[in-house]
């Protein structure tokens, strides 16, 4: 089965739309609900300076917070600087679970949409004039 430019582009429209409707609700409840006991131990000097703790207290950098702690649940590498060690014992079972799945969820997101993307500009143009 030949797979045509229109097929293409409802598949790569129909997976961006569902992670515009998904990805921004999904992030907004989970820097909503973020553990207290969580932010109680990280959330403070010397983790965060001062300005990162006022910056990242209120909305829209809350949302940053989150995920940076989400990508701390990947990559422990990544929060050595800040001194960030094992995040995942501060927080509820249900919050572990629901903040890998966002952040595998929004990787696949990204990653079909620049494969789709990167497609499509490979393609040979069509012949004739513009």
């Amino acid at each position: 089965m030949k797979i045509t430019g229109h097929e293409l582009f409802l598949f790569w429209f129909w997976v961006m739309f569902a992670g515009v409707l998904w990805m921004p609700i999904t992030w907004l409840l989970l820097s909503i609900f973020t553990p207290k006991a969580l932010l109680d131990k990280y959330f403070k000097e010397p983790h965060f300076t001062v300005v990162e703790t006022i910056f990242m207290a209120q909305f829209p950098g809350f949302l940053m917070r989150t995920a940076m702690f989400g990508w701390a649940l990947f990559f422990p590498s990544l929060t050595k600087k800040r001194k960030i060690k094992d995040p995942i014992k501060y927080m509820p079972r249900w919050y572990a679970i629901a903040l890998k799945t966002f952040i595998v969820g929004v990787a696949i997101t990204m990653f079909i949409f620049f494969s789709i993307m990167g497609f499509v500009l490979l393609m040979d143009p069509p012949e004739g004039p513009l």
